[in-house]
């Protein structure tokens, strides 16, 4: 596989990784500051390099498993996150206490989660490539998970300037934005 070909396969897989970063920054706002941009960056690329390496390690013996299921579960947690930010958004919007509020919502474990469902068709093209025979997939994961991170990063920084202008619209438009993700996810694979 050549550099074009990687490089494709890694934008490609990281577009939902970009729809969620644009949606934590309009949701964080002003909090989303360049250590937590670049920690979403991180965690969206680790995960996009992670599990191709996984699949691939795995191969035809957990690729059935990922097929079969994977999409329920990358929808159920992308469903789960944006619901949760629509919810939260609603309540914001009838309630002061709107700063404690969204002050608890950016943690390790909603990171994760994203992270984890928007890497699972990941998983697929690492299964993929041990079906192909490749030998050695370093150079593919790594550039993988660096466009990821990039791509990711110019997300983070894009919702964040959307979220200032638009204010909490752009919290319902994001948790939509994950929901419909999920139904991608869950319906075309």
């Amino acid at each position: 596989m050549n550099l074009i070909e990687t490089l494709a396969i890694g934008a490609g897989l990281s577009m939902d990784a970009f729809a969620v970063s644009i949606a934590l920054g309009t949701t964080e706002k002003s909090r989303f500051m360049l250590n937590r941009m670049l920690l979403t960056a991180f965690f969206f690329g680790a995960f996009q390099a992670f599990m191709p390496a996984l699949g691939w390690f795995g191969g035809s013996l957990c690729g059935e498993a990922v097929h079969a299921y994977g999409r329920y579960i990358a929808f159920g947690l992308l469903a789960l996150i944006g619901g949760k930010m629509i919810v939260d958004s609603i309540r914001e919007s009838s309630s002061e206490k709107k700063e404690d509020n969204t002050e608890k919502r950016f943690g390790l474990i909603m990171l994760t989660g994203l992270a984890f469902a928007t890497s699972i068709d990941a998983l697929l093209v690492g299964v993929s490539y041990a079906c192909l025979g490749r030998e050695n997939i370093f150079a593919d994961v790594l550039l993988i998970g660096c466009t990821t991170f990039l791509i990711s990063l110019g997300g983070c920084i894009a919702g964040r300037k959307f979220g200032d202008i638009f204010g909490s619209k752009c919290e319902i438009a994001g948790g939509s934005v994950l929901i419909l993700i999920g139904f991608k996810i869950l319906f075309f694979g």
